[in-house]
């Protein structure tokens, strides 16, 4: 999970990179094509596997539609706010998580868990702040996003036992490129071969981080596995500072610091529950 963390937050960056120049049904449609042949290579060469047909190929593209869904309206707000200020912001979705895992799966979810996931929606309020003139419009497509990539987190319940790591990316990406391509090919924009590099990573880091996510949510509890993805907020920073050179507002970083002590509770509370049995 902290992995996917990672790479998700590369591929932010290099997204805000190619969304100056490019419009998102583009991004996304070049980004899917350029992984599927990278996806098949790397799991001969990296995974000693390789791509397989999915007995649940219908399910993998309803979970291709959410998240290509997702990633529209997440992209549409990274355009206006800082990798720093969209990471805090999409963390709003392990309350969403936590709350689900007790209505669909009827996960036994403790006291504890309902605190740090609370505590971390509350995090995310501040570094918004709704209402105030600071407020831009663009964290709501970012709240939006964090509620379709919970849906899809929790959906990986259901991915067949043989659909390894590459299978799920693939088909993940595949499923994007065939829905996005109509939007994408009525507004094309020609390429720049120096962009290539870029939509070349992105396309790597996004697979990567939806394929390994998906692959964490079906080996664990949702409701333990979700805090870990608070790691990101350790890389958006790193990432916005080292590569923008600018530091997250008093308020983001407030927000980010409410829901980093958050997950510390949460992970103290767990392996004290474990030191115990």
């Amino acid at each position: 999970m902290c992995t996917a963390s990672l790479c998700f937050n590369l591929n932010d960056t290099f997204t805000k990179f190619l969304s100056v120049r490019y419009g998102i049904s583009e991004i996304i449609l070049v980004r899917s094509l350029i992984a599927l042949p990278l996806l098949a290579v790397m799991a001969v060469v990296i995974g000693r596997a390789r791509v397989r047909w999915s007995s649940r190929i219908l399910f993998h593209g309803m979970r291709g539609a959410l998240n290509l869904l997702a990633a529209y309206l997440y992209i549409t707000g990274l355009q206006y706010l800082s990798i720093t200020e969209a990471t805090v912001i999409l963390f709003s979705s392990p309350l969403i998580v936590t709350l689900a895992t007790t209505l669909i799966f009827k996960e036994a979810v403790g006291l504890q868990k309902w605190a740090a996931a609370i505590c971390s929606f509350a995090g995310v309020i501040i570094a918004i702040r709704p209402g105030a003139d600071a407020f831009q419009p663009a964290s709501l497509c970012i709240l939006a996003a964090s509620f379709l990539y919970a849906a899809n987190s929790l959906t990986s319940r259901w991915i067949p036992e043989a659909d390894n790591l590459w299978t799920v990316s693939f088909l993940s990406a595949a499923f994007s490129a065939l829905l996005v391509s109509p939007l994408a090919l009525a507004d094309w924009t020609p390429m720049r071969s120096e962009d290539l590099m870029f939509f070349t990573a992105a396309a790597l880091c996004s697979s990567l981080g939806i394929g390994l996510a998906s692959l964490a949510y079906r080996l664990a509890l949702a409701s333990d596995l979700a805090p870990y993805a608070y790691s990101g907020l350790i890389w958006s920073a790193g990432i916005t500072w080292i590569v923008w050179g600018t530091m997250p507002t008093a308020w983001t970083l407030l927000g980010a610091c409410v829901i980093a002590a958050s997950s510390l509770f949460h992970f103290a509370s767990s392996r004290r529950a474990l030191d115990l049995k």
